[in-house]
């Protein structure tokens, strides 16, 4: 796992000083604390690649590099900050450049694979210097251009130069936006990146808040669910995307194409049948993810899914090994109500794994705070996120670089709750009265109250003019919070699922999955630890979004399929689990209880720091309403406290750069 970097810059372009390359290769330092290098290429002339302060000095003899210059001459430049997972040897040192064709390339990511392609490239005529899968990914787009990326099963962001006709930049972003990739012009450059932290480096670079983003965020709790950002000037390549950029130009232009399109495998045989497959080829996602000459641990939360993946990896390593030897680690709380150790435990105990268990607090939250927000680089949704910071700290404190994780389940097995309005559409679309009346009576039980509202949206999503007699809570349409002045058009204006299946998709592509990602992918990074999420192996992701609704959610039992498939695999106590927790923290508790007055003076100060979004008063009243209890517990004012704390950070970072 790493940070990759690419400037552009047009043919004319003269001599800079290579401060804002470093700086911005720096930033993310944490992504790849292992080895540091770059690369200048300009039309004409030769690829040249160079050190820099932090290369490792194996690194530096192999390849005989010499430190970047003070002054530089580009037109496309590379800056590569490695953490060090498969071949730990200086043979896996980037920029790699292809010595046939030249082909030169910033890679981030696993591609898990790579064993099989590299044999079948072998078969060519190909020949490897290194056990890297960088060097396998140079060779097979060297073989089959941009064709190979339907080969590649992984994680994966990178720019790939190709200096023939004139040169061509290609910047590929994975399947499912595992890995992460934005963009933006920043002066007179284009600039793709790991992170936004590294283009708000730039000295050309001014922020500007995208109005859309924040009240997207602000008033319905939404991120990551398009290609904007925080920043009017800085967009994300969506998973399954790839830019183009044609180097032969006087100015340089992107051309984002999709190169990725999920294409769900239809299902004819039984439920049983399917159970058998999905265990099948989730087995074999674990069993790729877990290649690497580094120590590999897991997330285990005590849920369905973590547990599903440290049950199958035990069974891999044993099988491998003859000893397993996992590592594990569990945020706990002293709160038994978001405490799921009574069921991590029993995991612990089948495999005999060594468990590490970290207690995320209140205190270490305030304490933390700033650090996380930094690392995160944009506003995120609840103090959830924290507690999986918790996680990889101790994931980090245990020696280990690479995690596995079980992001991904949930949206395409309707882990979540709300997935009945959606389900009850599908039904009376389909016009399955007896299903819908059977999902209906499986609700009252588990609820104890009718599914009135959701039968409503479900008749409003089937005949949208019903909206106007909704109750205003019920509209598809509503405004801003009333405590909200910013005033914007929702990024979000798809029309309603047609059913089940349809909802986990955007739930999978959009608006989740997406953020979560981004969570996983900070969260872990900022500890210099790798994450990898079997779930989102394309091919079980094909495979589950073919499958019935009715294999994933039926009668208020979410999950079914991997329910069945995990039948002695997981722990009865942990596989027939009906509540679903997550990477929880108790913040109801903080907020009303232990840590009042913290969030009212973090929630004052943001309110100084957003004049322009918010209604100060109006912000003061809800939340006492809401520490009182007279209205109900939501994230709201998280978001709140969160947006105020990065917008200040973004304004004093800009300050401090107008000062160097």
């Amino acid at each position: 796992m790493c940070g990759i970097l690419s400037l552009v810059r047009n043919k004319e372009a003269g001599a800079t000083t290579s401060e804002e390359l470093v700086a911005a290769t720096n930033a993310v330092s944490h992504r790849g604390p292992d080895d540091e290098g770059y690369l200048l290429w300009r039309s004409g002339s030769s690829t040249k690649i160079y050190a820099g302060d932090a290369t490792a000095p194996a690194s530096r003899e192999a390849h005989q590099l010499v430190n970047l210059p003070q002054l530089i001459s580009y037109q496309v430049a590379f800056g590569h900050r490695r953490l060090s997972i498969l071949d730990l040897s200086p043979a896996g040192h980037q920029p790699m450049v292809h010595p046939a064709q030249s082909l030169a390339v910033v890679y981030n990511g696993e591609i898990y694979n790579y064993v099989e392609l590299r044999r079948e490239l072998e078969q060519k005529g190909y020949s490897f210097a290194s056990q890297t899968d960088t060097e396998v990914l140079l060779a097979a787009w060297s073989e089959w251009g941009a064709d190979c990326l339907q080969r590649l099963n992984g994680m994966f962001a990178f720019a790939l130069l190709d200096p023939s006709e004139g040169g061509t930049l290609h910047v590929v972003r994975d399947r499912f936006g595992v890995k992460p990739l934005y963009w933006a012009y920043v002066g007179k450059q284009l600039v793709f990146a790991s992170e936004i932290k590294q283009i708000r480096s730039l000295p050309d670079f001014s922020p500007q808040l995208d109005p859309r983003t924040a009240r997207d965020y602000l008033a319905a709790g939404l991120l990551d669910h398009s290609s904007h950002t925080f920043d009017q000037n800085i967009r994300q390549l969506r998973g399954g995307e790839r830019a183009v950029v044609n180097l032969n130009t006087a100015e340089p232009r992107v051309e984002i194409t999709r190169w990725y399109h999920l294409q769900p495998e239809p299902w004819k045989g039984s439920e049983v049948d399917a159970a058998v497959r999905f265990q099948a080829l989730l087995n074999e996602s674990v069993r790729l993810r877990l290649r690497a000459d580094v120590p590999i641990g897991s997330c285990l939360s005590g849920g369905l899914d973590s547990s599903a993946i440290v049950c199958l990896a035990h069974k891999v390593l044993a099988g491998r090994n003859g000893h397993a030897n996992q590592i594990t680690i569990t945020a706990c709380f002293e709160d038994e109500r978001y405490d799921e150790w009574r069921f991590a435990e029993q995991v612990v105990q089948q495999t005999r794994a060594t468990p590490v268990r970290v207690w995320p607090t209140v205190e270490r939250l305030q304490q933390d705070f700033d650090d996380n927000l930094w690392y995160m680089d944009e506003p995120y949704g609840s103090t959830s996120q924290f507690s999986q910071w918790c996680v990889f700290s101790g994931a980090a404190e245990a020696g280990l670089k690479v995690m596995l994780d079980g992001q991904g389940s949930d949206e395409q097995l309707a882990g979540y709750g709300g997935n009945d309005t959606a389900l009850l559409t599908g039904l009376l679309r389909r016009l399955s009265g007896k299903r819908a009346l059977a999902e209906a009576i499986a609700f009252r039980k588990k609820h104890r109250v009718w599914p009135l509202a959701q039968s409503l949206l479900a008749i409003r999503n089937l005949v949208p003019v019903v909206d106007y007699l909704l109750p205003a809570r019920l509209k598809t349409v509503t405004g801003n919070p009333e405590w909200l002045k910013l005033d914007a058009p929702s990024l979000s204006g798809k029309a309603a699922p047609r059913d089940l299946n349809d909802s986990l998709l955007r739930q999978t592509l959009e608006t989740s999955l997406p953020v979560l990602l981004r969570y996983e992918d900070r969260n872990s990074m900022a500890w210099s630890i790798e994450s990898r999420v079997p779930f989102l192996d394309y091919r079980l992701v094909e495979f589950l979004a073919g499958l019935p609704d009715h294999f994933k959610l039926r009668e208020g039992v979410t999950k079914r399929v991997m329910r069945e498939g995990m039948h002695g695999v997981l722990p009865e106590a942990v596989r027939n689990r009906r509540d679903k927790m997550g990477f929880v923290t108790p913040e109801q508790v903080w907020l009303q209880e232990t840590a009042t007055d913290w969030f009212r003076s973090a929630i004052a100060k943001a309110l100084d720091a957003t004049s322009d979004i918010f209604y100060p008063d109006r912000v003061t009243k809800m939340l006492e309403q809401m520490i009182s209890g007279r209205i109900p517990f939501s994230f709201a004012p998280w978001r709140i406290l969160c947006m105020g704390r990065w917008m200040t950070m973004i304004t004093e970072n800009a300050r401090s750069a107008s000062h160097v």
